[in-house]
């Protein structure tokens, strides 16, 4: 009991160590699930917190070109869809990097106007937020090795296109870059989460779906299960016109972000933007005039 006491005391002392030393963005010590939305307007100069009633009225703007977005209601709770083409996007994964230690802080990426999206953002490491659990691959370079018994999906980032597959599946060729993430919700265009997902607590949720030329980023507006988030998507899928093959859950509670560009340039944020993360997958604009006529 005393050795048990005495690492306590050194796990303690430590942690109050490297916070005293400037460590503590990439420490986060678990806590109670969060039950409030935290959403901003920012455009790079001023930041204006916003309601769920706010972003979803916001979201009827005009946004970038290549985008269109929805609020969708379900017994589970709310979120928004954000449909994206690529002929007008082009994707890419930025994150944790020998070079980049630090991760990417996404209020960073206002004054970047080619960003259209950004969604993260992958699964870390609870008492090192910056230390990815599985795969973490950004341009050839394996920052973190897949887990074969981890998540059980992975989203991967090519030139024009997003893709996913089983983890089992993956080759490091397979896409320039990768993230491992999970659970799938939608497999093979069918729901793939149990009706016991229900009885877990809810969360706050950032997802990705690709149904052929288009795909879609999902977050939620309240806590909700993956299951009701699933039902939602399928629906407004087929009143869409859409085939939703594979919908996965890149992250949640606190770690889940969204962030859409109105056309005027502002950047709407659901969830914390000023957090370090891991991992983003962003879709930058392409300019108009480099765009092949039809």
């Amino acid at each position: 009991m005393r050795a048990t006491a005495h690492r306590y005391l050194i796990a303690t002392l430590l942690l109050a160590v490297l916070a005293a030393c400037g460590e503590a963005p990439t420490t986060r010590l678990a806590s109670a699930p969060a039950t409030e939305l935290t959403a901003s307007l920012n455009t790079g100069k001023a930041v204006t917190e916003m309601s769920a009633a706010a972003v979803t009225t916001l979201l009827q703007s005009p946004l970038r070109p290549g985008l269109s977005a929805w609020e969708l209601a379900d017994p589970d709770g709310q979120l928004v869809v954000v449909a994206a083409r690529f002929n007008l996007l082009r994707p890419k994964l930025l994150g944790v990097t020998a070079n980049e230690p630090q991760g990417v802080i996404p209020a960073d990426l206002v004054d970047d106007d080619a960003i259209a999206v950004l969604i993260g953002s992958g699964f870390v490491s609870e008492l090192m937020a910056l230390r990815p659990l599985g795969l973490l691959q950004i341009e050839g370079e394996v920052v973190s090795r897949i887990q074969r018994h981890g998540y059980t999906r992975i989203l991967g980032v090519g030139e024009q296109k997003l893709g996913v597959v089983d983890h089992l599946q993956y080759e490091r060729g397979l896409y320039p870059s990768a993230l491992q993430v999970g659970p799938g919700v939608i497999e093979q265009g069918k729901l793939d989460i149990s009706e016991r997902d229900l009885e877990r607590p809810a969360y706050f949720r950032a997802l990705v779906a690709t149904c052929g030329e288009t795909t879609l980023f999902v977050a939620s507006l309240t806590p909700m299960h993956l299951h009701g988030i699933g039902r939602s998507v399928l629906k407004f899928a087929s009143e869409q016109g859409l085939s939703c093959d594979e919908l996965v859950n890149l992250a949640g509670d606190r770690e889940a972000l969204l962030g859409v560009r109105l056309a005027d340039a502002r950047m709407l944020f659901i969830g914390n933007p000023r957090t370090s993360r891991a991992a983003l997958v962003t879709l930058e604009s392409v300019a108009l005039e480099s765009i092949p006529a039809q």
